[in-house]
């Protein structure tokens, strides 16, 4: 359900949330999340759009903690508090959810598997 910490041996070992899964039965790859959040475009070549897409939905979390922080003036300090959170919980699933793209992408063909591999998101992680 979460995303996982490991270690990305594509960049030298630095720990990043990754989403792990088996693509056949004792074999387990992880995708890095963070890396392919922070960096969208790297997402152009699986689907139109998808960059797009996860920008809107990060440009909607940071939305959300502007107006908390707007309505603390006439409401109360905890619409700040709640922006905040809807913020940080949005920004995970948004990390979640790139992830998730990648590896649809993956399931459909094995070149964007190896596309993501040669990107330095995709590798194999021995459980």
């Amino acid at each position: 359900m979460f995303l996982s910490c490991t270690p990305n041996p594509h960049d030298g070992g630095r720990m990043t949330r990754a989403l792990v899964f088996e693509k056949t039965p004792g074999t387990h790859f992880a995708i890095d999340a963070e890396a392919l959040h922070r960096r969208p475009e790297l997402l152009k070549p699986f689907g139109r759009g998808l960059d797009v897409r996860l920008r809107v939905l990060d440009t909607l979390a940071y939305l959300a903690c502007l107006l908390g922080v707007l309505a603390a003036l006439p409401v109360g300090w905890w619409t700040a508090a709640a922006g905040l959170l809807i913020c940080v919980l949005t920004l995970a699933a948004n990390r979640k959810t790139a992830g998730r793209l990648a590896k649809s992408a993956t399931e459909r063909s094995t070149e964007s598997f190896r596309q993501l591999h040669e990107m330095g998101c995709l590798w194999l992680v021995k459980v």
